[in-house]
């Protein structure tokens, strides 16, 4: 799970002119990635960065080709880190379960971890969870609908996405805080710059999810249900490897599909004119959802490392070379999206989308619909519920500091509460 070493270019003599420039977990990048990636797809689509030991790929096509060829571009150490582990992070790592991954794997692993997970989401199971979704959405809404006002981030967007996954896994919510602490400390250290206390601090709830998860399928083999976990148990995955598949999910799926909320209320609350549209027209929304995943990636970057020497866009990659895939910056290529820096909830009205949010090839997203699922009834909810939402001025906007998931810290929304006759 830590760093590796791959091939590095001498930094003295690299020849990259944006090897120093690439700074996300800084502002002005962190806040305006796309400035920055508007000007890498133009002046030097592939450059190689210090800070992640990393060839960075801007370009739609080139990022579509990698994606399409798992065998010169592995994924097992697609959860490389950010920053070497101290030996003591290492250490308290060891104390959770033998670790294998989906994301992080490849050929037959990676297909038979796989596998189990595309019956439980396929759309037909979904359809009957959006009854499920609606009911949670409507249930947070309640909580503050009275309020005027709302830090939805935190009472809503991540929330939702938790619950509908903990539903499934027919976890008990008075857990839920816990392990929502859980997984924001996890993906804090795999995918943002951590002192070491931090490293260390982050890296205790790690083991604490998976023994957590491992304790949940044994408890399913001695007495199952109708619940998601008991549903693979009809698989040939082990205990561990159940486990730990569950931890993923719950990491990756809630912080993506809560960010993808909160991505689509700062563009269109933004924009009080398209959320006018939407609450006049719901069917404008599953499009809409389509932009904000293309234009304001929740899932920003992804790792490959390349099996032998190859060549991608003209530059040739060593072997072993990390490679840091853009999906943020491929999604606004000009190449495949014309005017791709404006935001267009009509772009893909008529057109299948063909953003790459959820990636591409064997290893597309086993969650995205449901993400989608999710972000479409939060906004018809949401637009309906609270006609008159709108962001609540003078807030600064600030996003986390991580590569791997694009979200606000926090965001602020306010509405006018009906004056009772």
């Amino acid at each position: 799970m830590n760093m590796q070493n791959s091939t590095t270019p001498e930094t003295k003599t690299c020849p990259f002119k944006l090897a120093e420039e690439f700074q996300p977990f800084s502002n002005p990048q962190l806040e305006d990635p796309y400035s920055f990636y508007q000007r890498a797809r133009s002046e030097e689509p592939i450059f190689y960065s210090p800070l992640f030991n990393a060839y960075v790929i801007t370009r739609y096509d080139d990022v579509l080709t990698v994606l399409k060829d798992p065998v010169k571009f592995s994924s097992a150490t697609s959860l490389q880190t950010v920053q070497n582990f101290t030996p003591e992070v290492i250490e308290v790592l060891r104390q959770g379960l033998p670790f294998v991954s989906l994301i992080s794997s490849d050929g037959e692993l990676h297909k038979r971890l796989r596998d189990p997970l595309l019956k439980e989401f396929a759309p037909e199971r979904l359809t009957r969870m959006e009854d499920s979704i609606r009911a949670i959405g409507n249930r947070l809404v309640d909580d503050f609908v009275n309020d005027g006002h709302v830090e939805i981030m935190s009472k809503f967007a991540h929330n939702l996405a938790l619950e509908v996954i903990l539903n499934m896994y027919n976890v008990p919510l008075d857990r839920m805080a816990e392990i929502k602490q859980w997984a924001n400390n996890t993906t804090a250290l795999f995918s943002s710059a951590l002192t070491p206390e931090r490293q260390i601090e982050c890296a205790r709830t790690f083991p604490a999810l998976q023994h957590y998860a491992a304790s949940l399928v044994e408890e399913r083999r001695i007495a199952p249900g109708n619940d998601f976990i008991s549903k693979m148990l009809n698989s040939d995955l082990t205990t561990n490897e159940l486990a730990l598949i569950l931890c993923e999910m719950l990491i990756a799926g809630h912080k993506t599909s809560g960010n993808l909320i909160g991505n689509a209320l700062k563009l269109l609350l933004e924009r009080p004119q398209l959320w006018q549209a939407l609450r006049d027209d719901p069917s404008l929304i599953p499009a809409t959802i389509e932009e904000v995943l293309r234009y304001d990636t929740p899932a920003p970057s992804m790792v490959r490392t390349t099996t032998q020497e190859v060549s991608v866009g003209g530059v040739t990659l060593p072997k072993d070379s990390r490679i840091l895939l853009v999906y943020s910056s491929a999604n606004r290529d000009e190449t495949q999206y014309p005017d791709g820096e404006n935001f267009n909830i009509e772009r893909f009205k008529h057109t299948a989308a063909n953003h790459l949010a959820f990636g591409h090839g064997m290893h597309y997203c086993t969650g995205a619909n449901l993400a989608r699922r999710e972000g479409r009834i939060a906004l018809e909810i949401l637009s309906q519920r609270l006609p008159n939402l709108r962001l609540r001025p003078n807030q600064e906007f600030i996003h986390f500091p991580a590569m791997g998931n694009r979200g606000y810290t926090q965001l602020e929304l306010e509405w006018d509460i009906p004056q009772k006759g």
